[in-house]
C-alpha cells in the first residue's frame, strides 16, 4: 500500500458510522518468535471483547496455516448491523499489538505508522553510478539508476614531448595528469547531471527529504544539481551503492527515526513562532478541537505519549483525528523532546489557516 491509498483508508474509516460498537485491532506479528508471543498476547486482549469477536480475529491467523503478509495487521470490525469487516497490512511497526472496543474506530496507531512512514527519496551516490529509490510505510521500491561509461567518454592520454639535452625527447608526466583530472571532472559533472535528473523525473513525488547516501563529497555534488529540492537533502555519509535492497531500507530506518523526530521538533518550533503573529496557532486541545470545528487548523501536533482524557467515550486525541481527516489538516503525532515541548500546551497546538 502506498502513502496516497493509506490517506484514503484513513479517511474510509475516520468516516464510518457502524451502528453498533467496532473493534479496531492492530497485530504486531513477529515471524521469528517460535514461541509466538504475539499471538499470547493477541488472545490474552481479545478475551474482553464479546460477540465472537476472538473467533473472526484469531480466524486470520490460523495457528495451522502460514501467516499473512505484513508485520502489522489492521482491522477494524463492526458488531451489529452489517458486521463490516476491514483489514489492511504493513510492514511498519504499530508500537506493540493493541485491541480497542469503542462506538468508533481507533485511529491513532494508524495515522503514527502512516506520518512516520511517509515517502522518502533514497539516492545512493558513488563516483560512477547512481540508483534511486522510494522508501515509503516500511517498503522500499528501485526506480531508476545511471552509471558512468568512461570507456565510451572521449578520453585520450596525451604525452607531452620535452627536449633532453643529453637524450632527445622524452615522456613526461604530465599527460597522465591530465588525464586523472579530466576523469574527476567527468565523474563530477556526471554526479551534479544525476542530480538534475533525479530532479526532473521525481521532483513532483511527495518526498518529505531526500536522503543521499554515499562517501566524501559524494552526496554534496549529486545535491548541487538537485536546485530547490537540495533544501530536502539529508546525507548519510556511507557506502550503499551495492547493497541489496533489504540493508538498504533497514539503513533508511534507523535515520529516519532520527529524521522524524527533528519534523516534529521543527513542528512545535514553527507553533511557537506562530504565537503572536497572523494567522497564528491554537494551543491546548480545545483550542485545537475549536479551530478543526471551524476547518481553520491546517496541521495539528499532538502528544503521541500521553495518556488523553476521553470525551464522548474517545480519547482527546481520536477526536482531534476524527476533525482533522474531515477537514483536510494534517496531524503529526509526536515523540521526544516535540512530545515534551507540548506539555506547557496540555499536549496538543496547531497551526492556523486564518
Amino acid at each position: 500500500m502506498d502513502s496516497k491509498a493509506a490517506q484514503r483508508v484513513l479517511r474510509e474509516i475516520a468516516d464510518w458510522h457502524p451502528e453498533g460498537d467496532v473493534v479496531s485491532a492492530y497485530v504486531s506479528i513477529e515471524p521469528g518468535d517460535r514461541g509466538e508471543g504475539w499471538r499470547i498476547e493477541l488472545k490474552n486482549q481479545l478475551a474482553a471483547c464479546g460477540d465472537g469477536v476472538a473467533d473472526r480475529i484469531l480466524g486470520r491467523f490460523a495457528e495451522d496455516a502460514p501467516l499473512p503478509h505484513g508485520r502489522t495487521h489492521v482491522g477494524f470490525l463492526e458488531l451489529g448491523g452489517r458486521r463490516r469487516e476491514v483489514w489492511h497490512d504493513f510492514q511498519l511497526d504499530a508500537g506493540g499489538t493493541r485491541v480497542v472496543q469503542a462506538s468508533r474506530p481507533c485511529l491513532e496507531p494508524l495515522v503514527r505508522m502512516v506520518d512516520d512512514g511517509w515517502p522518502l527519496g533514497v539516492v545512493l551516490v558513488a563516483l560512477e553510478s547512481v540508483r534511486v529509490l522510494e522508501s515509503a510505510l516500511g517498503e522500499i521500491e528501485e526506480l531508476d539508476g545511471w552509471e558512468l561509461e568512461i570507456t565510451s567518454l572521449d578520453w585520450h592520454e596525451r604525452k607531452s614531448q620535452s627536449v633532453d639535452p643529453a637524450s632527445g625527447t622524452r615522456t613526461s608526466a604530465s599527460g597522465r595528469d591530465q588525464y586523472g583530472q579530466r576523469l574527476e571532472h567527468n565523474r563530477e559533472r556526471f554526479l551534479k547531471e544525476a542530480g538534475q535528473l533525479v530532479g526532473s523525473r521525481y521532483g513532483d513525488r511527495e518526498w518529505r527529504q531526500i536522503v543521499v547516501v554515499g562517501e566524501g563529497d559524494r552526496p554534496k555534488l549529486l545535491a548541487k544539481g538537485l536546485g530547490q529540492l537540495s533544501e530536502r537533502v539529508h546525507e548519510v555519509h556511507q557506502d550503499l551503492i551495492r547493497a541489496g535492497a533489504a540493508a538498504v531500507l533497514h539503513r533508511v530506518n534507523e535515520e529516519l527515526v532520527h529524521l522524524n523526530r527533528e519534523r516534529e521538533e521543527r513542528l512545535v518550533a514553527r507553533i511557537e513562532e506562530a504565537i503572536g503573529a497572523s494567522p497564528g496557532a491554537a494551543l491546548g486541545p480545545d483550542e485545537v478541537l475549536t479551530a478543526l470545528e471551524e476547518a481553520r487548523a491546517y496541521h495539528v501536533v499532538f502528544d503521541a505519549t500521553r495518556e488523553w482524557e476521553r470525551r464522548d467515550g474517545m480519547p482527546i486525541s481520536e477526536l482531534m483525528i476524527e476533525r482533522a481527516l474531515a477537514t483536510g489538516a494534517e496531524v503529526t503525532p509526536a515523540e521526544g523532546l516535540a512530545a515534551a515541548a507540548l506539555q506547557q500546551r496540555e499536549g496538543a497546538a496547531a497551526l492556523l489557516r486564518y
